[in-house]
C-alpha cells in the first residue's frame, strides 16, 4: 500500500464530497455518489488504521487537510439535514411526525387514517 496515494486519494474524496453537499441533496445521483464515496472512504482509513502512528509522521500536513475538509463536510452535512427536517415539518403537521420514531419506525399505534374519512 502505498500511502501518499491513499491519502490523496481521500482528500479527493473528501474534496468530491464538500462540493456535492454544497449543490445539496437535491437528485439520487447525487445521494448514491455520496454513498459511494462514504464506502470509498471507509476502506482507505480501514487500510490507513493498520499503520503505525510513526508511518504517517511524514504526511502530516495531508492528514491536516483531511481533518479540516471532514469537519467542514460534517458541518455541511448536518446542515442538509436540518434543512430537511425543516422541510418534513413544514409538510407534514407535527401531529403526524410525532408518530414516527428517528429510525422510520412507527412510534405509536397511530395512523394518518385513524379518523373516518
Amino acid at each position: 500500500m502505498n500511502t501518499n496515494e491513499e491519502l490523496e486519494t481521500l482528500v479527493k474524496l473528501l474534496e468530491e464530497e464538500n462540493i456535492l453537499l454544497k449543490k445539496g441533496i437535491t437528485e439520487p445521483e447525487t445521494a448514491d455518489r455520496l454513498l459511494q464515496i462514504s464506502e470509498e472512504k471507509r476502506k482507505i482509513l480501514s487500510k490507513l488504521a493498520n499503520l503505525e502512528v510513526k508511518d504517517l509522521k511524514p504526511f502530516k500536513e495531508t492528514i491536516e487537510k483531511f481533518e479540516e475538509l471532514n469537519k467542514r463536510n460534517s458541518l455541511l452535512l448536518f446542515n442538509n439535514m436540518d434543512m430537511l427536517e425543516e422541510t418534513v415539518k413544514a409538510l407534514i403537521p407535527e401531529e403526524y411526525v410525532a408518530i414516527y420514531s428517528k429510525d422510520g419506525k412507527l412510534a405509536q399505534n397511530r395512523s394518518i387514517f385513524g379518523k373516518k374519512v
